[in-house]
């Protein structure tokens, strides 16, 4: 259904949510994903629009010169949103035995978590991938104790509730993104931890970073609190390994360089994270949820001309 309906009838909106995350809370696993298997198979064969975005997308990551391959991959990206979307949905309710220790592995070779639980103030960034199972697993390894995640609203408060109790169940609190910068600020310097997913510009007024050799734009929020607070930004990733198997990644801590202009740390900064990002992406393109076109040219922003770091000065600002 059209949003235009969505907004025109918000209680139809929440009906739909509710019996979905319904659906997803009771029956077993196993089932909800096969229920999301068949939905997936039926939107990948109508979206011909969707299965063009995606391609695009992919084809950053899997050489256009395997069509085969490409197309397997935009097969597989529709199923990986399905599987996704009902994890998310059950994230309060979620088996014990999806997470268990023999299921998910930890590689921390920067041992970020060598004392556990983690302290603040950190900034933890993620992609658009298993975003909230992440949630749920650090909670699970007890690597943190609580956080507090930056989060689209849904545009109804009833549903933003349910979403928040649902991710509460798992140590989280939600900050809506139109209230969060202040209350992001503060939450970092009262020595807490802030989770961010870092790799789509809602606001308009990020910055072009080249993530897979093209330019992407990136928000500067992460960059913009790590110079504000001194706060870390911590990058990670939790990847599916097999059905019922994940690894979560975590990368090297990344610090502002005090010796820069508060302008250039936070280039510095996106630029650095949109390394890490590229890598994160790759290691299972697939699992990446990118129904956008990530890489469609961007407009001037009001202040004026959109700013860039040149492919290969993922840097620094270009003079």
């Amino acid at each position: 259904m059209s949003r235009d309906l969505f907004a025109a009838r918000p209680a139809l909106k929440r009906t739909m949510f509710k019996a979905m995350i319904g659906v997803a809370s009771y029956l077993p696993l196993p089932l909800t994903r096969m229920l999301g298997y068949a939905v997936s198979t039926i939107a990948w064969s109508v979206d011909a629009r969707g299965r063009r975005t995606v391609r695009r997308n992919l084809a950053h990551f899997i050489p256009p010169s395997c069509p085969r391959a490409l197309d397997r991959g935009v097969w597989a990206h529709y199923h990986s949103f399905a599987t996704q979307l009902s994890e998310s949905l059950r994230l309060h309710r979620l088996p014990s035995w999806l997470l268990a220790p023999e299921r998910l592995t930890l590689v921390d070779p920067w041992a970020t978590f060598a004392k556990k639980p983690l302290r603040g103030p950190v900034i933890l960034v993620t992609v658009h991938t298993n975003w909230e199972l992440m949630l749920a697993a650090v909670h699970r390894l007890g690597l943190i104790e609580q956080v507090e995640a930056i989060a689209l609203s849904h545009g109804d408060p009833s549903i933003d509730h349910i979403f928040e109790r649902m991710r509460g169940a798992v140590g989280c609190r939600s900050l809506l993104l139109d209230r969060a910068p202040l209350a992001a600020v503060r939450a970092l310097k009262a020595g807490r931890i802030l989770g961010i997913i870092a790799d789509r510009d809602y606001t308009g007024s990020g910055i072009d970073v080249p993530i897979a050799g093209q330019p992407m734009t990136l928000p500067l929020g992460p960059a913009a609190l790590s110079v504000q607070t001194g706060a870390p930004i911590v990058p990670m990733y939790l990847a599916r390994s097999g059905p019922n198997r994940f690894m979560l990644f975590v990368d090297k801590p990344l610090l502002c360089d005090p010796g820069l202009a508060k302008q250039r740390q936070m280039a510095d900064l996106t630029g650095r994270l949109a390394g890490v990002f590229t890598r994160f992406i790759a290691a299972a393109p697939t699992q990446w949820i990118a129904f956008h076109d990530a890489w469609a040219p961007k407009p001037p922003t009001v202040l004026g001309k959109r700013k860039t770091l040149p492919v290969g000065q993922e840097g620094s600002l270009s003079p």
